[in-house]
């Protein structure tokens, strides 16, 4: 019998039993990785994140509506 792990499942447990100044400091792991990875595979840093400087706006606007961009 093979057991098929939901590591998704997992982690969203274990999010939810953390009180929100430690999960502030998984989410900075989070992104610690995600640079860690993206250094080793030779992404620039710096574009992607004035990319998301970018989406950002646009998605946090509340004067507009998706549909009107």
């Amino acid at each position: 019998m093979e057991s098929t792990v939901n590591y998704k499942e997992l982690i969203v447990k274990d999010l939810e039993e953390l009180p929100p100044e430690l999960i502030q400091e998984v989410i900075d792991f989070v992104d610690f990785l995600k640079i860690k990875k993206m250094k080793k595979t030779g992404v620039d840093y710096g574009s992607l994140l004035l990319q998301q400087e970018s989406l950002s706006r646009i998605w946090e606007a509340e004067s507009e509506e998706l549909y009107d961009l």
